[in-house]
């Protein structure tokens, strides 16, 4: 690839640094690098090791692409492209993912960083596929596919223990209805990033509030009513105040707002309305993955912007027909 050295200089510093914060923040949905430092202190808070376990698996994802784009895809790939998608965190969110997911739910060992490695490698190449084939990153599908088929070959023994937080927050005893509310809402923000924490979901909410009020507005809202309908579903307590059944309705409420118009009025229209079923889907999605054994992560968030996503075609396809029909 003809590049000057300028150029490479930058790819590998600035360009490649910002692009490792931005993708923490890419976990989210947004694009701010002061949101993506602030997520990395919030993990950080929380366990140094599992923070070290998310930019390793963010720099491994950030280093594959690159090497990759500038080796086999450079024929679809130009400079200035790489150097956008590299900047902009599309490579790096899923391996972070990777990292936080590996930490928490495998014993420290070389096994489980061998895993981390291969499993960001693999979010890289798939990320990539998508790009070069379809345009699309498909949101968390790779680190999905990835964890999943890691705990298939690797599933830790039911006895060990995950990777302990070195700084660990208790939860305090709360009285009184909106204080508990409040900590599950807190904690189930923090489950994004695998973090069952009130403080560290606070830090990751004063990060969204910074990238996008609207974000961080329509979050509180996903968990609110995530709590409500899981309460009323008679699923276990100890679940809901964890926010098991709250952090991929958070997904799928900031990925469809960010889809939306930013007037007030679409914005109350789609919380009454498509938010209010993508909530429902990932609870219920969420609770059916649960029963057949399988470990939920981001997929009932991916399946439920999926499924919202086909039945909005089939329904403009359908207004498309009649609209033809009552024209003939």
């Amino acid at each position: 690839m003809a590049c000057n050295d300028s150029n490479d200089s930058r790819l590998w510093s600035g360009l490649f640094l910002r692009g490792v914060l931005i993708s923490f923040s890419q976990i989210f949905l947004q694009n701010n690098a002061l949101t993506g430092c602030i997520f990395i202190l919030a993990v950080v808070l929380y366990s140094p090791v599992m923070a070290a376990a998310a930019i390793l698996g963010c720099c491994v994802s950030q280093l594959c692409a690159l090497m990759l784009c500038q080796c086999e895809y450079k024929q679809r790939f130009n400079q200035v492209d790489l150097q956008w998608r590299l900047e902009s965190g599309v490579y790096g969110f899923n391996g972070a993912l990777v990292g936080l997911a590996v930490s928490s739910l495998w014993p420290l060992s070389w096994l489980a960083l061998m895993l981390l490695v291969v499993a960001a490698v693999l979010t890289s190449i798939g990320v990539l596929f998508c790009l070069s084939r379809f345009n699309s990153t498909l949101y968390t599908t790779p680190f999905i596919v990835s964890i999943w088929s890691g705990w298939l070959l690797f599933s830790p023994h039911p006895d060990l223990p995950a990777v302990v937080a070195v700084v660990s927050f208790a939860q305090p005893e709360v009285d009184g209805v909106v204080a508990g509310l409040l900590q599950s809402a807190l904690s189930a923000i923090g489950q994004v990033m695998f973090l069952n924490s009130s403080v560290s979901g606070a830090l990751l909410l004063a990060g969204l509030l910074i990238a996008s009020r609207v974000a961080a507005l329509v979050s509180c809202i996903a968990v609110i009513l995530s709590i409500l309908i899981a309460m009323l579903s008679g699923l276990p307590e100890v679940q809901i105040d964890s926010g098991i059944y709250s952090y991929n309705a958070v997904l799928v409420v900031v990925a469809l707002c960010s889809q939306s118009d930013r007037s007030l009025v679409r914005l109350i229209c789609r919380v009454f309305c498509r938010v209010f079923c993508g909530v429902c889907l990932a609870v219920l999605l969420t609770r059916l993955l649960q029963l057949c054994d399988v470990i939920p992560l981001t997929a009932p968030f991916v399946m439920s912007i999926w499924l919202i996503a086909f039945l909005t075609a089939r329904k403009r396809g359908l207004k498309r027909c009649l609209s033809g029909k009552a024209q003939l």
